[in-house]
């Protein structure tokens, strides 16, 4: 018990430091945006999620070279769930038992929009992966890349950026109206 006490308060303190690192970089980013009058949306789709997964994606390129495919893709798949199911879902759980609720502006408006690309895609890569007998291919890589710049462009054409109204507006979107 005292061993799970110490990686408890480990575990506490590793949440501390973390939610000051990850503000120290979204304030970070956020300047640099605006010295380069790049919106926060840019740096967050592009940047950011860019800077949290290129080392994953270095070793799991590593790995792959080395004929071990699988690790590659287990590797990928696996710290995605565990990022978002254990690092954000335990966060957040940690901070309403602490904090109280947690409200924020990206929690606002078209959340759902997001939400449905990343279970469409995760039914495409699901399906591709059986299509093609759990082998990467450079047709399905190159798909791969291409759904998601196209998650980009649509993140950037629902969005608001630089005080303009969004390109596309989506239902539940502010200024969004359907016609009555």
């Amino acid at each position: 018990s005292v061993i799970f006490l110490f990686f408890l308060l480990l575990f506490a303190l590793d949440q501390k430091i973390v939610r000051h690192e990850f503000q120290v970089a979204r304030v970070q980013s956020t300047r640099v945006g605006c010295i380069l009058n790049i919106p926060g949306i840019v740096m967050g789709t592009i940047v950011l999620s860019s800077g949290t997964s290129v080392p994953d994606s270095l070793s799991s390129i590593i790995v792959a070279r080395k004929g071990e495919g699988d690790m590659a893709i287990a590797n990928v798949l696996g710290s995605n769930i565990f990022n978002i199911f254990v690092c954000l879902g335990f966060s957040w759980m940690l901070w309403n038992i602490a904090e109280g609720p947690y409200e924020a502006n990206a929690l606002k408006g078209n959340l759902w929009f997001p939400i449905m690309i990343v279970l469409v895609y995760s039914c495409f890569l699901l399906i591709a992966f059986i299509v093609s007998r759990w082998r990467l291919t450079k047709k399905l890589g190159f798909s791969l890349i291409f759904l998601h710049m196209t998650f980009i462009a649509l993140t950037l054409l629902t969005n608001s950026i630089g005080g303009k109204k969004p390109i596309l507006l989506l239902p539940n979107t502010p200024g969004w109206s359907d016609g009555r």
